[in-house]
């Protein structure tokens, strides 16, 4: 099959013609020899959509660009990770008919359905349309026959991604047995499994931050979780096509496991944070929230009800205003647009747990995926999975002094044993459960988070997801498919200020916490991009460097001119 659909004039303006490349016979995307009639086999040159080249400047990020990480995500990464789906489905298809009252069938016509869908992948096929009949499926479908472009490699990679994503919940979808299967469920389980004594680990030091502290106290810890939600990040089961990431490791024998500290991390990896805005961060929440407070109770002495009973001057009783109408939000609130799973979850209610406890803000807003998504993203089942098992948590290792050289020995004291226990992650645990309950952690899942557009269209695709977000002292974006939507999925110039790429992208304060595993970013010191490409030029596709950093622009909150939709901030999960 062609490939050589319509390209974007936009996408493809600034790159020469003449760096077009005609692939060998051999590679999959190649031009074949065409029977003419009446002669022999021709071999006929076709316009070829692929370049050898990484992706231009200013230029949106797709598969046809071959020394780009798009390419390389969708023609290798991709098709693992749906191999790997076939390959659970086969491997453990007894205990997933029992867990979800599954057939054979169900199983079979699962793997079948995965099977072509990464045929098609391979092969650079057209989309084909959604099948299932919901409301979202169909504005799927528009979005799909709208594309400028409608094969998997000549997309904008962020589309073709996450339609690959909603197609393989699709398939469940289709299935009587496999309605809430999630193909990603057991991969997730052990991430969280492997990373308990790092759990452990920070809650025993989050319990030391959660007490009214000084100002100068506040910060520092503020920052320094901040920091830590960004290595945390770390743990993308997505980049490691599915194989399990920790930050764990052992010694040089291999024989006593240490105590890796994620603290000690955060100092060991200050010189791989290339954009470090945390103090920035903490001061400008800090003091939008006060001011945020102050104006919330001016607001609410003006409108105090009258007492019961009593009617307002023009005889009529008095209403509290839809959402619509508001211009000052209810109550203090801070959101985190969440990526993955386990450890990083953990860590993102670990900050969420010292704002509140510091009553910095009243409530946490976590926006997650309404389903599986990119491997290891947060859906509201990880979501109560993760808090369930730190309250159910038991764990306990002791780890034994290690030997020193006599010499060292004499000069100190002994060294005592140190243990890790799970005591305090299980009361973490057992308090954000109270807390999700009691309304100061809400989850959200709205749609527009399984959509394949980038944020700078949020306020066409869906409006009423973009006032939410203004009522947020701040909102935090964790990871880098989030990064790459915050930055319209274009790889705009290094030194491009983090406010300017988000293209007018400015519901709220905006901060981006995100270890960089794709080849675009935004913020860098002037001659940063090149000196680590010097060193490294697969530098930005390892998640070994990150960035914190922080718009402080927003848009003011006004009467919305779309008719008032329920103030339903929260998605029952």
């Amino acid at each position: 099959m062609s490939t050589t659909s319509k390209r974007p004039a936009s996408q493809h303006s600034s790159v020469p013609s003449e760096t077009v490349v005609k692939l060998s016979d051999d590679e999959e995307y190649s031009t074949k020899p065409e029977f003419i009639y009446g002669g022999p086999f021709i071999k006929v040159e076709k316009p070829c959509p692929f370049l050898n080249t990484a992706t231009p400047m200013n230029v949106q990020l797709q598969g046809t660009f071959k020394k780009s990480f798009a390419f390389y995500s969708l023609k290798e990464r991709l098709p693992i990770i749906l191999t790997k789906v076939i390959d659970y489905l086969s491997r453990e298809s007894s205990k997933i008919k029992s867990a979800n009252s599954a057939s054979d069938d169900d199983i079979r016509g699962y793997i079948q359905y995965i099977t072509k869908l990464k045929n098609d992948l391979v092969t650079n096929k057209m989309y084909d349309p959604l099948t299932v009949d919901t409301p979202e499926a169909r504005k799927w479908n528009e979005w799909i026959s709208k594309a400028e472009n409608q094969y998997y490699f000549t997309n904008i990679w962020v589309f073709s991604e996450c339609y690959v994503y909603r197609r393989l919940r699709e398939g469940c979808e289709l299935s009587k047995g496999l309605q809430n299967f999630d193909p990603f469920d057991e991969q997730k389980e052990k991430s969280f499994t492997n990373s308990l004594e790092l759990m452990c680990v920070v809650a025993d030091k989050l319990m030391t931050m959660l007490s009214p502290s000084d100002k100068d106290k506040r910060k520092a810890d503020f920052m320094t979780l901040l920091k830590i939600c960004l290595w945390a990040n770390k743990c993308d089961l997505s980049l490691s096509l599915g194989e399990q990431v920790t930050l764990n490791s052992a010694d040089g024998n291999n024989t006593v496991k240490k105590i890796i500290d994620p603290f000690q991390i955060v100092n060991d990896l200050k010189d791989k944070l290339l954009v470090d805005d945390t103090a920035k961060i903490s001061d400008l929440v800090v003091a939008k929230a006060e001011a945020m407070a102050r104006t919330i109770e001016g607001c609410c002495e003006e409108a105090k009800p009258p007492e019961e009973g009593a009617e307002s001057a023009e005889g009529e009783a008095q209403l509290v205003p839809c959402p619509g109408k508001l211009t000052v939000p209810k109550t203090v609130m801070f959101d985190i647009v969440c990526d993955n799973a386990g450890y990083e979850l953990f860590g993102d209610l670990c900050l969420a747990h010292f704002l509140v406890s510091q009553n910095i803000v009243k409530k946490v807003r976590f926006h997650v995926k309404k389903i599986p998504w990119f491997v290891s993203d947060v859906t509201p089942r990880d979501f109560k999975y993760v808090i369930r098992s730190c309250a159910k948590a038991n764990y306990s290792r002791e780890i034994p002094v290690e030997n020193k050289p006599e010499d060292e020995a004499e000069a100190s004291e002994p060294e005592a044993p140190r243990s890790v226990t799970s005591n305090n992650l299980s009361n973490l645990g057992e308090i954000w459960t109270k807390l999700v309950e009691d309304g100061t952690f809400v989850v959200m899942c709205d749609d527009f988070w399984t959509s394949p557009h980038v944020y700078k269209d949020m306020k066409t695709y869906d409006p009423d997801l973009y006032r939410k977000l203004q009522f947020a002292v701040a909102v935090m974006f964790k990871g880098d498919l989030n990064y790459r939507k915050l930055l319209g999925e274009r790889n705009c110039n290094p030194t491009l200020s983090f406010e300017s790429a988000l293209q007018g992208f400015t519901p709220a304060p905006l901060i981006a916490v995100r270890t960089v595993k794709a080849d675009l970013i935004c913020g860098l010191p002037r001659g940063k991009w090149e000196q680590l490409n010097g060193i490294d030029d697969k530098w930005m596709e390892k998640g070994d460097y990150g960035v914190i950093q922080l718009c402080a622009k927003s848009e003011a909150l006004k009467v919305s001119e779309r008719p008032c939709v329920p103030d339903g901030e929260i998605e029952d999960v």
